[in-house]
């Protein structure tokens, strides 16, 4: 695999810049030396947390280790910009004398954006998206005071969390802005679970940065802000979530008793959420059985434990009723799994079931090239399928 196709060897050049050694470089970042020599020559793959290690060792951002936005998303980032811009203009952009848009109209439009999201479907949303934000930040600024400002404001915080995900996903540094829009606009929405949803929503780009302590506290103030909440659907559908988020960010920062913990919280609430299917549920939380038992398997990856993260999620069926993006990740995650365990063909097995349910989250999560890469450099039998898969994540030739 060429060169700038590897975080290790981003890492490796950055080390080196700063006249450092493998062995200082990993007291650094708290590794062992072997891990940094593994991944400078593509012998393991480069996990979030170690990137973020990384990231702080060298003093560069972590997007540019993972090299995000990198230029073979192509045509798929074409309406970034535009969806950035809205984002940092946000109530500034309202004009006074423009007319009033139709807020069942916005609503369903929104609706639709949801849905191909939740189908990762993120060229076609991020194209939709900046033009619903500014009408929508319209039809609150001029809303009347009651249910239709609530609703209104309800919506525009369901549009910046869309958004925030579809940045996300995307490969832009603007993900923290659309989170506090979101959490600016749920404040005139009247609804403490949206509110909450909402605060929680910030711990995704500092989850992406490293900030675990952080992301920690923000998470579990969200979930103490809604402990009086009626004991309904709802509410356990978000506080599960929160568990869930809090499992990822202690296992990424190596606390796996933590991860644990949240994980049998999240499992004991969603048996009291029902599967609503895949274009709805609470909040768009996607929270559900299914989906604890996704994030278990993450979280053993986090951790670096693939023999676990195998157990956890060889036999686990994967149904219809969850959400593509859900699916896809999982796949993705599991691919992660079978390489730590050793299985490089079941690893390959799980991108090329990855690509076939959601295509675009695959070609661009920053984890899939590392897979592939690993592969590469791993097994000298470079298959065809393997050489076409990396072509099509637009990889150099392996």
């Amino acid at each position: 695999m060429a060169d700038n196709d590897r975080v290790g060897t981003r890492v490796a050049k950055g080390r080196r810049i700063r006249g450092l050694t493998q062995a200082a470089l990993a007291r650094r970042m708290h590794v062992s030396t072997s891990l940094v020599s593994q991944v400078e020559r593509g012998a393991a793959p480069a996990s979030p947390a170690f990137v973020v290690a990384a990231s702080r060792a060298l003093g560069v951002p972590v997007g540019e280790l993972w090299n995000q936005p990198s230029d073979a998303f192509g045509t798929e980032r074409q309406h970034v910009a535009e969806l950035e811009t809205a984002v940092m203009e946000g109530p500034d952009a309202v004009v006074i004398d423009a007319p009033v848009p139709d807020l069942d109209e916005l609503s369903a439009g929104l609706d639709r954006v949801a849905v191909l999201q939740r189908r990762s479907r993120y060229q076609q949303s991020s194209q939709v998206l900046p033009e619903l934000i500014r009408s929508l930040h319209r039809a609150a600024e001029r809303a009347s005071l009651g249910w239709a400002s609530e609703r209104a404001y309800e919506r525009l915080t369901f549009a910046y969390s869309c958004a925030l995900y579809c940045l996300h996903r995307l490969g832009s540094p603007v993900t923290g802005h659309a989170a506090e829009r979101g959490v600016a606009a749920a404040q005139n929405a009247g609804d403490p679970l949206l509110a909450a949803f909402a605060e929680a929503n910030r711990a995704v780009p500092l989850l992406y940065r490293g900030s675990y302590a952080v992301a920690q506290r923000v998470v579990a103030r969200a979930g103490t802000s809604v402990e009086a909440e009626p004991r309904e659907a709802p509410m356990f559908a978000v506080r599960g979530a929160m568990h869930l988020q809090s499992a990822i960010i202690a296992a990424r920062a190596g606390q796996s008793g933590a991860a644990d913990s949240h994980l049998t919280e999240a499992r004991d609430l969603a048996r009291w959420v029902p599967d609503l299917g895949p274009d709805a549920d609470y909040y768009d939380t996607g929270f559900s059985a299914t989906n604890v038992e996704f994030h278990a398997v993450a979280a053993s990856v986090e951790l670096g434990d693939g023999t676990k993260a195998v157990a956890r999620g060889a036999n686990l069926e994967v149904p219809n009723t969850v959400m593509r993006s859900r699916r896809g990740h999982h796949h993705i995650d599991m691919a992660a799994a079978w390489l730590l365990h050793g299985d490089r063909d079941r690893a390959f097995d799980q991108l090329n079931s990855a690509r076939q349910v959601t295509p675009q989250q695959t070609r661009y999560h920053p984890q899939v090239r590392e897979i592939v890469g690993t592969i590469a450099e791993t097994d000298k039998r470079r298959t065809d399928s393997l050489t076409a898969f990396a072509r099509w994540l637009g990889m150099d030739s392996l």
